[in-house]
């Protein structure tokens, strides 16, 4: 069945249920009660789920600016008049994300993507344009100026740069073509989406196979939860133009988190930066639920499951999760509140961004700088 709801606590709880009733009936352990059934109907005529019990608000979504917390060096002398500065500064911070993305396992020999929409390119006539990997490269070989540009047709962009720039195919480069499907389809449909990072990492995969997909089980699955999950059934190889407007419904227009069912996680953001933070919270819950699962050798009775209260706390948390102290709390202890002190811009953590920065200098120390920005 195709889940295209867009409440993320709703899905939170279907995912409950399904996984409940999918391993009770493996397990002949006995279905849910029927409380906990009558919280949830199905509307076949729509193929959706909807949920009936009450849904936690929409977490605010961290935007992460330009803050300093990631810098590149200037862009070269002999590229000025290939590209503009900004160009330069998101082709360096993709391909540290391709380098990040091979430390982190999340790449498949040659195949897989991430792609930065080029700042300023909605005004070119054939534009957006965004940026992805050249076919044929891995993601440990990946450099600024071996990424392409292309626009929403797949085609090769302004493919002046020095000869002596692309150090590994020196030609014009290879579009593959299921990459172009996949990401062009989401930088046409959503204008918020600047960076879209895709992946097969295996348990992540694993669990897009399955029929309960993310499960509340931890503080990372809460997170990527909490971001919008959609699902897409499976149909092949992400090679037929015919399939992007299926894909781009079941995203949504505010989803962060697309499951490819048999196939992996796509992860749709503003920035590379949330992207990143995204990809690495959704695999490592997947990684969890795996060997928890495992672990319990299925058996669902085995697992920490939290009960409805509980997950509309954990999301209730989970929006303020990484906010600095702040005096304007009441304490637990005496129930009063103390005087409160406004926080400040400066004062919010950017956590995506803090995140990449500790990758991208972990990237930088296995590859050295100067094999990535060239």
């Amino acid at each position: 069945m195709m889940i295209l709801s867009s409440s993320k606590a709703v899905r939170i709880k279907v995912a409950w249920l399904l996984c409940a009733t999918a391993l009770a009936k493996a397990l002949f352990v006995g279905p849910p009660t029927t409380t906990t059934m009558s919280r949830f109907h199905f509307h076949e005529t729509s193929q959706h789920l909807v949920g009936v019990s009450a849904s936690t608000s929409a977490i605010t979504d961290h935007i992460s600016v330009s803050n300093k917390l990631n810098n590149y060096p200037e862009i070269p002398i002999d590229l000025r008049n290939c590209m503009s500065p900004e160009e330069w500064e998101q082709r360096c911070a993709l391909a540290v994300s391709y380098r990040i993305a091979y430390l982190h396992n999340w790449h498949e020999n040659i195949f897989n993507h991430i792609t930065l929409k080029v700042g300023g390119s909605d005004e070119e006539p054939d534009g957006p344009h965004f940026l992805l990997n050249d076919f044929g490269l891995g993601f440990d070989e990946m450099t600024a100026c071996n990424l392409l540009k292309v626009n929403l047709d797949g085609m090769l962009v302004g493919s002046s740069l020095p000869a002596n720039r692309r150090t590994l195919n020196t030609g014009k480069g290879r579009v593959f073509k299921p990459g172009y499907v996949l990401h062009s389809a989401i930088h046409a449909a959503r204008d918020d989406v600047h960076a879209i990072w895709h992946g097969h990492d295996i348990d992540t995969t694993a669990v897009t196979q399955t029929k309960f997909g993310i499960l509340p089980l931890s503080q990372e699955a809460t997170y990527a939860l909490s971001k919008g999950v959609s699902y897409h059934p499976f149909e092949g190889s992400a090679n037929d133009l015919t399939e992007q407007p299926r894909l781009v419904k079941n995203l949504g227009p505010t989803n962060q988190i697309l499951l490819l069912e048999d196939h992996g996680p796509i992860v749709a953001c503003p920035t590379i930066e949330e992207a990143f933070a995204g990809m690495y919270f959704v695999t490592r819950a997947c990684k969890f639920q795996i060997k928890a699962l495992s672990a319990a050798g299925g058996n669902l009775s085995n697992i920490h499951m939290p009960s409805d209260k509980t997950i509309d706390e954990m999301f209730r948390r989970m929006a303020k999760f990484d906010e600095p102290p702040s005096q304007g709390e009441v304490k637990a202890d005496t129930e009063t509140l103390v005087k409160s002190d406004k926080k400040t811009e400066e004062e919010v953590h950017d956590t995506p961004g803090l995140m990449f920065a500790y990758a991208r200098r972990s990237a930088e120390k296995v590859f050295g700088s100067d094999s990535i920005y060239c």
